[in-house]
């Protein structure tokens, strides 16, 4: 009996010593594979490249491969690429507005009257033909209304006595308001008396010129009436 039950004890104690081995060698097997739901344990035909693949870290988990479970890496963490963009939403052209292309424009208008009076400026001498004259008056009605009493000022200030035709232009054209019509007027009566006799007649013919009573009563005052004939004015 005593023999059977040592029989029997050393049956248990092999049985249990093989469990136990076998439970040590699912563990290491389960390790080295990554876990449930990884690759899998490498077979011999592999030659382990399953355990190249994917290292195991000390708490069985293993390390990710390169790349891989990384978050990516954010522009704004970086000052290089935040200074960067920066600089390119700066050289981005902004669109302009209505307003603002419009100021352009009306710039662009008065820029091209002044060039021309500055023109006439630097000339010495030669005469105005009816085509200069034409062209002087329709870039003046171009000219934006708010900058008009401006550019004809400067006009007046530069244009020569050789050239006043430039401005009889603007004080013979129908459109013109009548308050710059009378600007021009008034700079005739300041310049010489050769211009002033110039221009003052040619008022006279038409009747209904917005100067044409006070043309009137100057050549009447003086005697230089054509043809000497003396009409009442208004």
């Amino acid at each position: 009996m005593a023999r059977n039950g040592k029989m029997k004890l050393s049956v248990f104690a092999w049985a249990s010593v093989v469990a136990a081995a076998v439970a040590v060698a699912a563990l290491l097997l389960f390790c080295g594979g990554g876990g449930a739901g990884g690759d899998g344990a490498a077979s011999p035909a592999d030659g382990g490249s399953a355990a190249g693949k994917s290292l195991a870290s000390p708490d069985g988990r293993g390390f990710p491969e390169s790349g891989r479970g990384r978050p990516a890496k954010d522009a704004a963490d970086d000052p290089g690429d935040a200074e960067a963009a920066g600089e390119a939403a700066d050289d981005a052209e902004v669109p302009k507005t209505d307003e603002e292309l419009r100021e352009e424009e009306d710039e662009r208008k008065v820029e091209t009257f002044d060039g021309i009076v500055d023109k006439w400026m630097e000339r010495d001498g030669g005469e105005v033909s009816m085509k200069d004259m034409d062209a002087f008056v329709a870039s003046f009605r171009s000219v934006p209304a708010e900058r008009k009493e401006e550019c004809l000022r400067r006009a007046m200030n530069l244009v020569s006595d050789d050239h006043v035709l430039l401005l009889a232009g603007i004080l013979f054209d129908k459109t013109t308001d009548e308050e710059y019509v009378e600007l021009v007027f008034n700079d005739i009566l300041n310049r010489d008396e050769s211009v002033k006799k110039l221009i003052l007649p040619m008022i006279y013919k038409d009747r209904d010129h917005p100067c044409w009573a006070d043309a009137a009563w100057i050549l009447d005052a003086t005697g230089e009436i054509p043809n000497q004939k003396k009409e009442k004015t208004e």
